[in-house]
């Protein structure tokens, strides 16, 4: 068994759980309209190539710009940043993801590509 996973909970809910996925990509393209970036040239994974049901601690969260590898960030978040759609939990979400979509733009204005 790898780390990613875990054995489920008996109290699994995977409904519940993609929801929460769909609602953090969401909340990504959000952020990145307010910083006046196209989100349809940004790719946005959360756990890409893991096992889309395995329960885990943590979630590898990736922003790419345009299928370009060297114009990407990539952090690893608390899963109850995920999971949790207010309070602080979702706070320190979107702060992250700011955090990342700014130093990106740099990325890639300073690659001269259009943002």
């Amino acid at each position: 068994m790898s780390v990613g996973d875990a054995p489920m909970p008996a109290a699994y809910d995977s409904v519940a759980y993609q929801t929460a996925l769909s609602q953090a990509r969401a909340g990504i393209k959000t952020v990145l309209q307010r910083r006046q970036l196209d989100p349809l040239r940004y790719i946005v994974d959360i756990d890409a190539g893991l096992p889309i049901f395995a329960t885990r601690d943590t979630h590898q969260l990736r922003i790419a710009y345009n299928r370009f590898q060297d114009l990407s960030m990539e952090v690893t978040i608390p899963h109850r940043w995920v999971i949790e759609q207010t309070g602080k939990g979702h706070e320190d979400f979107l702060i992250a993801v700011d955090d990342m979509v700014l130093e990106l733009k740099g990325k890639i204005q300073a690659a001269g590509r259009p943002i």
